[in-house]
């Protein structure tokens, strides 16, 4: 069985020789508001300058008076680094280094994060000014160890789709193929101190599987409608490929979870788009984009 990660292990491992970093942290000026719990923000960012600044800038627009930005950039070489540091008096912690991935980066920004709670928001992704607020009041109002709301994934500049929470979300957890809003969840840290942090085993479910673990470990959460992400499309979890397929139905196996749902949906995806395949297997490459754009 792998080593599910700590945040000791993190705190214990030395810093790359490469590393830089900054911030107002970096610097010895910290502000924090004693009244307020500590909301710790987290984003993890490599070449992408195009959508990072909007961004830090819902995070820094936001309404909630006690919040702690982190931003862990993978050793970018776009100019994203430089869009960082431009911000860099208004933000707490940024550090730049290579990594092995999302996982690593994320597990990094736990260890080094002081808030009671922690969401992470992805260097493509944006949101309103109340949002933290209205997640710290959910927690305040109700026991809870997370809470999540819907995401809006913006598909086109002029079409948007809003994906709800699903409220009954252990059984979507326990069918095998959830359609869980984790880009929206704000969470306590002690859920990462008991649960571990996310295991980089895991390449395309990583947060399905660390959302399990916290589950088996007692955690509750609970959905608020009010709490909304603006998503991109794209990204590494909204395609699949053979590699997603099978570490998929390994995590299933692992929990003793149904397959049923997950191979009726992946058999419905793949023969939906078998005929794309086909034309692109004996098309030239050029005539087929071609084609493509022409149909739209």
């Amino acid at each position: 069985m792998n080593h599910i990660p700590t945040i000791d292990d993190y705190l214990k491992a030395p810093a790359h020789p490469k590393r830089q970093s900054g911030g107002t942290r970096a610097a010895g000026s910290e502000q924090r508001d004693p009244g307020q719990p500590l909301a710790t923000v987290v984003t993890i960012v490599k070449n992408n300058k195009a959508t990072l600044p909007q961004t830090i800038r819902s995070v820094l627009g936001q309404n909630y008076p006690n919040i702690e930005y982190i931003i862990i950039d993978g050793a970018s070489t776009d100019g994203t680094l430089e869009i960082i540091k431009q911000f860099n008096d208004s933000i707490d912690l940024w550090v730049s280094e290579p990594d092995s991935g999302t996982s690593e980066a994320f597990n990094k920004a736990v260890s080094m994060a002081q808030g009671d709670f922690i969401f992470w928001l992805s260097s493509d992704d944006w949101i309103e000014p109340d949002f933290i607020k209205t997640a710290i009041r959910s927690f305040l109002r109700q026991d809870s160890d997370f809470v999540y709301g819907d995401m809006l994934m913006d598909e086109s500049q002029n079409s948007a789709r809003i994906y709800r929470g699903d409220k009954d979300y252990i059984k979507a957890l326990r069918s095998g193929y959830p359609r869980f809003n984790f880009v929206t969840m704000v969470v306590r840290k002690e859920c990462f101190q008991s649960a571990g942090l996310i295991d980089p085993a895991y390449k395309f479910f990583s947060d399905y599987e660390w959302v399990l673990r916290v589950h088996l470990n007692g955690k509750k959460g609970i959905y608020n409608d009010a709490l909304v992400v603006h998503h991109r499309a794209g990204g590494i979890g909204e395609s699949y490929s053979m590699e997603s397929v099978l570490e998929h139905l390994r995590l299933l196996r692992k929990y003793e979870l149904p397959k049923a749902k997950a191979m009726s949906a992946y058999l419905y995806y793949f023969v939906r788009r078998m005929p794309g395949y086909f034309v692109k297997l004996v098309l030239p490459g050029t005539l087929y984009k071609k084609l493509k754009s022409a149909m739209g």
